[in-house]
C-alpha cells in the first residue's frame, strides 16, 4: 500500500538545489517543473563566471533541448526557478545577506547534489567542494526555519574499498576535521605527496571525499530530516522526455563516443564485470520520490538507499562492447577517424601494446615524415591529441572497469512499491523495467545527436565514409602482406607467392569485415525517431 504522495512534500514549498547547472540538475529541475505545479519556487545555487552573472547562466541552462516541452507546453513554469548568487567553495556560499534570508525563511526542501565529479582532483579541491561544501549545507539547514527535508546525493562508489556495500553510513575512514585542519597549514605539494597514503585502497580524491561527507551528515545532521541517495554510474536519460538525451562526455559516455569516432580501439576491463550504468531521470525521480518519503517517515537512523543497477537489472561490461561493436557498424558517426573497434583486455599490457602500434607510433612517424616534407606538424596531429585524452580517460576508469561492486539495493524497489501508482508513472525509477539493449541504441545515439549535433536520419555521409575507412584499412593491409609474403618467401616459386597473399588477403578481409560475436537486437532508425520526441512523452 502506498506510504506517501510525492507531491505532498513539495506543494506550496520552496526548494533549494545545489547542483542545478549540471547533468543530473538539469532532469531534476525539468522534471520537477513538469511534474510538481504545486512547487512554489525553486532557488539555484549558480556562481558567477567571468563576463557571466548567475541570471544569464540560467536562461542559457533553460534553453538546452531537454526543456523543449516545458517551453512549449508550460512556458511560464520557468518563473519558478531563483539564481542565487553562490560558491560552494566560499564560507556561507559567498551570500548576500538578501538572499541569506530569504533562502532561510523560505526553503523547505534542500537537495544537495554539487560536487566535484573530477576522479583526478587535487586534495584540497576535492576536500573543500565534497567535504566543506556538504557541511557549509549542513549549517545552512540548520537555519532554515521549516526545513522538511535535506537529499544529500552521495555516490555508489564511496565505499569502493569494498566489495559489498550495505544501504548504511560506513566509519570514516579519515577523520573529517583532521583533514580539513590539514589544508590549513599544509601546502599542494605536501599534500599531494601524502594523498596516496590517504586514499589507501580508494583509487581518488573523488570518492574519498564523498564518503567523508556522508560520515559528516552522520555526525553533524542527525537533529535534522536528511536521507542520503547514492548513485551508481549516471548515464544518458531512458525515458521521456528525450530517450539518449546527455550533455557531457563524462563516464560511460566519454566510452561510448571515443568508440564510435575510433580513437578508443581497446580498454582495459573485465567482461564479466557489471557496468552498473543508471539512466539520470532514474536517479532524478528517485532523488525527488526520496524527499517526500523522508519527510513522511520518523527513521531511528539516517535512510541510505543505492540508485543502481548492478543487482536488480544487472549490465555487464561485455555486453555492452558486443553492443557498440554492432551498433557501430550500422550507424557509423560523422566524426570519426576510423573503423570502429571494441576489445576490453584484463591485462593493461595488452591496451598499452595496442594504443603504441595503432596510434602513437603511427602518429609519430607520419608527423616525422611531413616534417621532412617542410610541414610543421602532421594531418595526425588532431588524433594524436584526442588519443591523449581517450588515454587519461581509460587511466581515470580503469579501476571501475577491472572490478566489480554488489551494491545492495534493498531500498530502491522498496520504495517504489510505497509509491501511489499515480506516482510510480509519473515518477519511475525501477530499474528492473529497463531493457538495456534498447537503452543503450538511445544512448549511443543520443551522444550522435546531442553532443556530436549530427542529423540522425541521414546516415550516407557516415556510412560512405566508413566503406572507405575500411576499404583503406584493407589496403593498408594487403600492402603489409606482400611485403612480408614476397620478402619473407624469396626462395617459394611466384605462383606459390601469389596465391599465398591472395588467400592471406581474402582471410583477413573475411575476418575484418564480419562479426562473429553473438547477435544484438537493434532496433530501427523508425522506432528510435519515433520515441525520440518530447511530444510522445507528454501526459
Amino acid at each position: 500500500m502506498a506510504t506517501f504522495r510525492v507531491k505532498d512534500v513539495y506543494d506550496g514549498n520552496c526548494v533549494f538545489l545545489t547542483g542545478g547547472t549540471g547533468f543530473l540538475g538539469k532532469v531534476m529541475i525539468e522534471k520537477m517543473l513538469w511534474a510538481l505545479d504545486g512547487i512554489d519556487k525553486i532557488y539555484l545555487l549558480i556562481r558567477a563566471r567571468k563576463g557571466s552573472e548567475p541570471a544569464e547562466r540560467l536562461r542559457g541552462l533553460i534553453h538546452d533541448p531537454l526543456f523543449a516541452r516545458l517551453h512549449s507546453e508550460k512556458p511560464d513554469v520557468f518563473n519558478k526557478l531563483v539564481a542565487v548568487n553562490g560558491d560552494m567553495m566560499l564560507e556561507n556560499f559567498g551570500f548576500s545577506e538578501e538572499d541569506h534570508q530569504e533562502i532561510i525563511n523560505k526553503v523547505s526542501v534542500v537537495i544537495h547534489s554539487a560536487a566535484t565529479v573530477k576522479f583526478d582532483d587535487h586534495i584540497r579541491t576535492a576536500v573543500t567542494m565534497n567535504l566543506i561544501g556538504t557541511k557549509r549545507i549542513i549549517a545552512l539547514c540548520h537555519e532554515i526555519k521549516a526545513l522538511k527535508v535535506l537529499v544529500h546525493v552521495s555516490t555508489a562508489y564511496a565505499n569502493c574499498d569494498r566489495v559489498e556495500t550495505t544501504e548504511k553510513i560506513y566509519k570514516s575512514p579519515v577523520p573529517p576535521e583532521k583533514l580539513i585542519d590539514a589544508l590549513s597549514w599544509m601546502d599542494d605539494d605536501t599534500l599531494t605527496k601524502i594523498t596516496p597514503k590517504i586514499l589507501g585502497l580508494r583509487p581518488n580524491t573523488y570518492t574519498l571525499t564523498k564518503a567523508l561527507a556522508e560520515s559528516t551528515i552522520e555526525e553533524e545532521a542527525k537533529d535534522i530530516p536528511v536521507i542520503v541517495i547514492r548513485p551508481s554510474i549516471v548515464g544518458a536519460m531512458w525515458k521521456g522526455p528525450l530517450p539518449g538525451w546527455t550533455d557531457n562526455i563524462n563516464g560511460p559516455t566519454g566510452i561510448f563516443a571515443a568508440v564510435g569516432g575510433a580513437v578508443l580501439t581497446n580498454m582495459c576491463g573485465s567482461s564479466e564485470s557489471k557496468a552498473d550504468i543508471i539512466p539520470v531521470d532514474i536517479v532524478a525521480n528517485m532523488i525527488i520520490a526520496a524527499a517526500s518519503y523522508r519527510a513522511s517517515i520518523q527513521p531511528n537512523r539516517i535512510p541510505v538507499i543505492h540508485c543502481s543497477s548492478g543487482e536488480l537489472n544487472p549490465l555487464l561490461w561485455g555486453h555492452i562492447v558486443v553492443f557498440l561493436d554492432a551498433f557501430y557498424r550500422k550507424y557509423p558517426m560523422n566524426k570519426s577517424i576510423g573503423v570502429p573497434s571494441t576489445y576490453f583486455h584484463k591485462t593493461r599490457a595488452f591496451f598499452i601494446m595496442n594504443y603504441y602500434l595503432r596510434h602513437h607510433i603511427p602518429a609519430m612517424a607520419m608527423d616525422w615524415y611531413c616534417r621532412l616534407r617542410g610541414r610543421k606538424s602532421s594531418p595526425l596531429i588532431r588524433y594524436a591529441r584526442m588519443y591523449e585524452k581517450a588515454w587519461k580517460m581509460t587511466d581515470t576508469l580503469h579501476f571501475f572497469t577491472t572490478r566489480g561492486w554488489n551494491f545492495h539495493a534493498n531500498g530502491m524497489p522498496e520504495l517504489y512499491g510505497k509509491m501511489t501508482q499515480e506516482d510510480q508513472k509519473n515518477f519511475n525509477f525501477d530499474v528492473r523495467q529497463v531493457d538495456w539493449d534498447s537503452y543503450l541504441f538511445d544512448y549511443v545515439m543520443g551522444i550522435k545527436k546531442f553532443i556530436n549535433k549530427e542529423n540522425v536520419e541521414d546516415t550516407r555521409f557516415a556510412k560512405n565514409q566508413l566503406l572507405w575507412f575500411r576499404f583503406r584499412r584493407q589496403a593498408l593491409a594487403s600492402i603489409l602482406y606482400a611485403i612480408v609474403i614476397f620478402y619473407g618467401g624469396r626462395k617459394w616459386k611466384r605462383s606459390t607467392r601469389y596465391m599465398s597473399w591472395l588467400m592471406t588477403v581474402a582471410i583477413s578481409t573475411l575476418y575484418a569485415e564480419n562479426s562473429y560475436r553473438k547477435r544484438v537486437p537493434l532496433k530501427s532508425l523508425d522506432d528510435y525517431l519515433q520515441t525520440s520526441n518530447y511530444s510522445n512523452y507528454l501526459q
